[in-house]
């Protein structure tokens, strides 16, 4: 709690509210009068969304080496996220998208890691699931969840110079 507000009437607490002269901040804000946005200690990431992918480099690639249907060919779709320039996995979906011509993907489902920098790179790329491992698609960069106008917004969106837009759901932990 913060001692402001001495006068509710005359003082508001902008994320918050006055409780005995005094602010109590929502969580994720302070300030005398709740007016500042708290840094959070994790970025919790939900939801991703691609769109408009360009179909060159899902068309111009021999996806699997079963020809026998009319669909083995096409690519068994996932997501993979990285930090910065690390090869190490931070998430891998559950969620497949078998012998797919889209090339918009929702990914939601046991979608569930966090970040714990602020400012690091996330770099998403969609893989076909092909054995030994998956193999590279197309990848985005997203950085730059804060900003000092929005502050940690819950949705950040972009598009890379090849048209294809992305979402990112976000939840923070304070």
């Amino acid at each position: 709690m913060l001692t402001s507000c001495r006068d509710c009437d005359l003082t508001s607490c902008e994320n918050g509210s006055c409780d005995d002269q005094v602010c109590s901040c929502d969580d994720g804000y302070v300030g005398d009068n709740c007016e500042i946005q708290a840094k959070p200690n994790s970025i919790r990431v939900t939801r991703i969304e691609f769109e408009n992918l360009p179909d060159e480099p899902f068309e111009s690639r021999v996806w699997d080496e079963d020809t026998s249907t009319a669909t083995a060919y096409l690519p068994d779709v996932i997501l993979q996220v990285r930090l910065e320039t690390s090869q190490d996995l931070l998430f891998t979906s559950t969620e497949r998208f078998s012998n797919t011509n889209e090339r918009s993907f929702i990914f939601d489902e046991n979608m569930n890691f966090s970040i714990e920098e602020q400012y690091v790179e996330m770099r998403l790329t969609i893989a076909d699931l092909d054995l030994p491992k998956p193999t590279p698609i197309y990848a985005i960069i997203v950085a730059g969840y804060y900003s000092p106008i929005n502050g940690f917004p819950e949705m950040i969106e972009g598009e890379d110079e090849n048209g294809a837009t992305y979402k990112l759901y976000l939840e923070y932990e304070h």
